[in-house]
């Protein structure tokens, strides 16, 4: 296989095969990092690394990183045939063997910010924010949930450096089923997740990802390691805890049946194709803006989709309707007004996303408004200690979405956003919080001023 291209054979109207082609992306055929041996990697710098590895793919789109390895390991006859041993046997090698290949990559893109590509030299992905790592396999494997669940209980596998293992013909399916590229990187979000690998046990992967369809395969996070990613929250309460504490691992039965239907109508003659709707995702309240983000091939506008999609639908339609109440409400002073909202439904600080939606008032100057709230999201990310953030910047004259402004800098302040962070209130003023979960949205979402 020499890209994911090849895997989604229906046509470049397919919103997977279009997001791999906008990607930046590389083969086995034109890729081979150099990686440093463990004394390289404490004393010298990327450029003098030796030791050679060779990756299969590697997809780049702005703040985004797919690693996939290939893996033509067949299961034996004797793990076909139910032989457990055999099957953990051979799925340890599967699983093991992708993870340590793609975590050397990811592990160089973390902290070197870039890989020295053969042919290339050296290539910056400093921007890269988000790391994924999947594993194609020709042959089903459809026992390999329940082997990835036990082998990080017994840490074989490290909970930071889950593959997302799939076979080939999964892939295809997968592929055909997805609407918008969003739904398909916060899969591979909610895929990765130890606790949905532990939580939810299935027949085969389609199984999980039309679970993932119909309710969102969310696991719902320890507040207490959640505050602790976060100590800008309050402490969890009581019913935090007890959602948590509530759940119970889940065994998913067959749900293709809809999919199957689907899929048989599309192969038979002369068939009335539109009435078998396709297994999809309900309508979302921010479709809207998610598909306006693509158009407009805003930076991040992968990962941006994604959060978005990621939360409870009362929230969803919370965030669809932010820009119009601003509008419908401008400051009596003739200053623009914002919602801040931090999200934060994960126990890793480095998932943690900042979300502003800012007004320009007519008297302000556009280009003076943008940089304004370039400043305030950079600042308040700091303060906050969140890495990502963007800004919905509406215009409220026209009532237009006039900017949509990312932001991925994790480094030292200049001297503007350095003045803002210092008139900002203190981060333990933020006393509640979105969580955007696919089951239990808050009662209550916080809507914090901007100052």
């Amino acid at each position: 296989m020499n890209s994911l291209r090849p895997v989604v054979p229906v046509g470049p109207t397919n919103s997977l095969e279009a997001m791999w082609q906008i990607c930046v992306s590389r083969t086995a055929r034109d890729y081979a990092e150099a990686l440093a041996n463990e004394a390289e990697a404490k004393n010298a710098e990327p450029s003098k690394y030796t030791k050679r590895v060779e990756g299969d793919h590697l997809f780049i789109l702005d703040d985004v990183a797919i690693i996939v390895e290939d893996k033509a390991v067949a299961l034996s006859a004797l793990s076909r045939g139910g032989k457990k041993r055999r099957i953990r046997t051979d799925l340890t090698g599967i699983i093991t063997k992708a993870a340590e290949q793609a975590g050397r990559i990811r592990d160089r893109i973390e902290r070197d910010g870039g890989l020295r590509i053969e042919g290339e030299g050296w290539v910056d992905l400093s921007q890269i924010r988000e790391i994924h790592t999947v594993a194609v396999s020709l042959d089903d494997l459809s026992t390999v949930l329940t082997a990835t669940a036990e082998l990080v209980r017994a840490g074989i596998l490290s909970v930071d450096n889950i593959p997302w293992t799939v076979s080939l013909h999964d892939l295809e399916l997968i592929a055909k089923l997805i609407t918008r590229p969003a739904e398909f990187l916060l899969y591979l979000r909610r895929r990765r997740n130890p606790d949905v690998t532990v939580m939810f046990s299935a027949p085969d992967e389609l199984d999980l990802f039309l679970f993932f369809l119909e309710v969102g395969l969310w696991v719902e996070p320890d507040p207490a390691q959640v505050r602790a990613a976060f100590p800008f929250l309050p402490e969890p309460s009581t019913a935090e805890k007890r959602r948590y504490r509530s759940q119970k691992p889940t065994i998913l039965a067959s749900r293709t049946d809809a999919l199957d239907q689907w899929f048989y109508a599309h192969r038979r003659v002369g068939a009335d194709v539109g009435s078998v709707p396709k297994p999809a995702m309900p309508p979302s309240p921010v479709a809207p803006l998610i598909d306006e983000l693509r158009a407009r091939n805003v930076t991040g506008w992968l990962s941006i989709g994604a959060t978005l999609l990621s939360a409870d639908f009362r929230v969803q339609h919370q965030f669809a309707r932010y820009g119009d109440e601003l509008l419908g409400n401008p400051s009596q002073h003739g200053q623009g007004r914002s919602y801040t909202i931090p999200v934060t439904a994960c126990v890793d600080p480095t998932e943690g996303w900042l979300f502003v939606w800012a007004t320009r008032p007519a008297a302000e100057d556009p280009s003076v408004a943008v940089q304004r709230a370039r400043d305030y999201l950079r600042a308040k990310k700091q303060q906050l200690g969140l890495p990502r953030g963007v800004v919905f910047l509406y215009d409220e004259p026209s009532r237009a979405l006039l900017e949509v402004l990312y932001d991925g800098h994790i480094g030292p302040l200049d001297g503007a956003a350095t003045d803002v962070l210092h008139s900002l209130r203190p981060a333990t003023d933020l006393q509640r919080t979105i969580h955007p979960n696919a089951k239990h949205p808050p009662r209550r979402i916080r809507q914090k001023r901007k100052r």
